[in-house]
């Protein structure tokens, strides 16, 4: 039990630093939050390509927070005021800011397409296991079934857990390190299985604007999405420079 409280304590330090960085540029980091909960909401309204599309895109959004972020880190004091403005501004180019750069280019495309392909791959056996209950109401299904797809969509945020701890260090090892993507995914599918606890605090975050969507739904849709918007404004930005700082906590830089 003091092991899984250790383990507890090393990912809420991981939060804890990670707000720290947040808080030394918000204007920055959380517009870019904004920007990509807007992308990410945009997305869902596709039907059957939503999903695919977030897969595509978020290794990008979060490559692109963690160069932002690794920026941040250098500063040694908060924005000043008079560049918050600016800042601001420039927060929806820096969400594919990764892209811009050729020597990262075909490696982010690479690392895309299998986001996209594992996110295909997750949704097609959970869909194919769960069958016509999958799209039913969830209210309306007889117990047995509503057990079955519980039990899938548990299944499934323990693939989408997989998938992330493949992406999470691989992304920074890569752009910050220079090492070569197949070794990077190596690696950060080694660090991620010795800090799962860790990491499930860290990634468990993007639950909350998930949940309060869902709650805010009952409501009207759009009022999920703009619960989502807000929360996802600060979330997103917040989870990226928490794993930021477990990947300088587990990878620190070589002289």
């Amino acid at each position: 039990m003091s092991r899984f409280k250790r383990r507890l304590e090393i990912g809420r330090r991981w939060i804890a630093c990670g707000w720290r960085l947040f808080a030394r540029n918000p204007w920055l980091l959380g517009s870019m939050g904004f920007s990509g909960a807007v992308v990410i909401s945009l997305c869902t309204l596709i039907p059957f390509a939503g999903n695919l599309l977030i897969g595509l895109c978020a290794p990008v959004i979060l490559a692109s927070t963690y160069l932002q972020t690794d920026s941040v880190s250098r500063q040694k004091m908060a924005l000043p005021a008079a560049l918050r403005l600016a800042a601001i501004r420039r927060a929806p180019k820096e969400l594919i800011g990764v892209l811009q750069d050729e020597s990262h280019l075909m490696r982010m495309i690479v690392v895309s397409v299998y986001s996209m392909t594992a996110v295909l791959l997750i949704n097609l056996l959970v869909r194919l296991a769960a069958g016509a209950a999958w799209v039913d109401r969830w209210a309306n299904l007889e117990v047995l079934p509503l057990l079955s797809v519980l039990t899938l969509a548990l299944l499934m945020l323990v693939f989408y857990f997989a998938l992330a701890i493949s992406l999470v260090y691989t992304l920074p090892l890569m752009l910050l390190q220079e090492e070569a993507l197949f070794a990077a995914i190596g690696q950060s599918l080694k660090a991620g299985a010795r800090h799962v606890i860790g990491l499930t605090l860290v990634l468990g975050l993007l639950l909350v604007p998930l949940l309060l969507g869902r709650i805010a739904a009952y409501i009207s849709p759009w009022t999920a999405y703009l619960v989502w918007i807000i929360i996802g404004t600060v979330v997103l930005p917040l989870v990226a420079t928490s794993l930021y700082c477990s990947y300088r906590t587990l990878f620190p830089v070589k002289d």
